[in-house]
């Protein structure tokens, strides 16, 4: 089906299967090679370019999502033969080496630079840390991100197309093993197509559907994506707490003021989830479907008593988050229901709020072992409620209230944490696997109570 969207300046309109990753569009069909593939699953950066201003991995998107779209790729950058000024400052710092990963670099530098003209080597970091330089020239690469000397102006743009054209997505687009996709603009389109596919499989970010499809894992013949209905989009407060839309991004509920004071705890597993590129697209309620144990935002969730609301064209219903989660992959989801909301209580008391995860790298990294902890105090500094949720060393985020209890009317020290940790690992089940062994896991959740009365003395 025909795709308009604007590529490099120029404006374009394709007749192209749907399903076609756009990483294969861009360099296959269009020739326009600047645009690399590594890895194929979004952890390495090189196929980053730019869509409405943002970063985004072309290998974890398809065709049918450019309607309406401003794409920059890096044979779009410089302007009238003349190097733009990240790439120039590249070249000046010497942060090219074999040069792989440097369209990804530069254009993922003019999205940072955009949004913040200023940032310290830190920020720069953090924000390259999904894009990986295979010659490990990270120092050249930020100072050359550093002293780029005229900054980019802010490139975020509006689609280019009009409603009238936007909404011809929700049609529909078959791609090359005649596979529906649907873009629905609203929840009435969304159960109308539901009608007709009721098998059909639906995404929001798709960082882990579209990994699935290429692996060949899943092969679904209808893929829906809720990313244009507006309804399941946003974090809103309530009288009670916060509601946030399950096609909320990662990058939005980080830099959200009620969620970062209300539920610290979120927000910094946030931070550790994925790299900016996914935390651009991926969603909390794609987190919530995948089921994983190792999932970032399921111990915080668990502690703090997350429910999720599941809507149909018959009706909507209201879960508990642990109660939702069956196991690996698996939940209570019925045929024709979406996830459309995940409802969180104010808390009801004052509370210290913490998340570590240890994985095998900063960014990018599967969780070999992880903790959420929600713990309130008495006046006297004693402890009187804690809540803990352990995420990849079970079938599910493990919960543990008869540790929790003990703990009630006891002061937060290194001594009741140690007494607590051969209690702690004999109620795991952690696997082995490439990531780490079944032993290994069961070490570390343990020892990440230590680090609690450390961290609350300091903070």
């Amino acid at each position: 089906m025909k795709i308009e969207f604007e590529l490099n300046g120029k404006a374009i309109c394709l007749d192209v299967p749907g399903d076609l990753r756009v990483v294969d569009l861009l360099r296959e069909d269009m020739g326009l090679t600047g645009t690399k593939e590594g890895c194929g699953t979004g952890e390495c950066g090189a196929c980053t370019i730019l869509v409405d201003g943002r970063s985004r991995l072309s290998c974890l998107m398809l065709a049918a999502q450019l309607a309406g779209r401003r794409v920059i790729t890096i044979e779009g950058l410089a302007q009238q033969g003349h190097l733009h000024p990240v790439q120039a400052s590249f070249v000046e710092k010497g942060a090219v080496q074999c040069g792989f990963c440097t369209p990804g670099m530069v254009l993922t530098t003019v999205d940072l630079l955009s949004r913040h003209p200023h940032p310290g080597r830190k920020e720069i970091a953090r924000a390259i840390s999904g894009n990986l330089c295979r010659c490990t020239g990270y120092k050249k690469i930020i100072d050359a991100v550093e002293s780029v000397e005229e900054k980019p102006l802010n490139n975020r743009h509006t689609s280019i197309m009009p409603e009238d054209i936007l909404s011809d997505v929700s049609v529909g687009l078959k791609g090359r093993n005649k596979r529906h996709i649907f873009l629905p603009q609203s929840l009435n389109e969304l159960w109308q197509i539901f009608a007709e596919y009721p098998g059909a499989k639906v995404f929001g970010g798709g960082t882990d559907l579209f990994v699935w499809m290429r692996s060949r894992r899943i092969d679904p013949e209808t893929i829906i994506g809720l990313e244009r209905i507006d309804e399941l989009c946003g974090v809103y407060e309530t009288a009670d707490g916060v509601r946030i839309g399950a096609a909320t991004t990662h990058e939005i509920m980080l830099e959200n003021p009620v969620i970062k004071s209300m539920f610290p705890v979120l927000t910094q597993a946030l931070k550790t989830l994925g790299s900016p590129h996914i935390r651009h697209v991926a969603t909390i309620g794609g987190n919530i479907m995948t089921a994983s144990p190792a999932g970032d935002t399921l111990p915080p969730l668990y502690v703090l008593g997350a429910k999720v609301e599941l809507l149909s064209a018959q009706g909507l219903r209201c879960l508990p988050l642990d109660a939702f989660i069956r196991g690996p992959g698996q939940t209570v989801l019925e045929t024709g229901e979406i996830l459309s909301a995940v409802i969180i209580s104010r808390p009801s008391e004052i509370t210290f709020q913490y998340f570590e995860k240890v994985g095998l790298r900063d960014a990018m990294a599967c969780a070999v072992a992880s903790l959420a902890a929600v713990i309130g105090f008495l006046e006297s500094g004693r402890i009187e409620s804690a809540r803990f949720a352990w995420g990849s060393v079970g079938p599910t985020v493990i919960r543990l209230p008869e540790i929790e209890s003990v703990l009630v009317g006891q002061p937060l020290d290194k001594q009741h944490m140690k007494a607590l940790i051969p209690l702690v690992r004999e109620r795991l089940f952690p696997i082995t696997d490439i990531r780490a062994g079944a032993d290994y896991r069961r070490l570390v959740a343990g020892n990440l109570l230590l680090r609690l009365p450390e961290v609350v003395a300091s903070s």
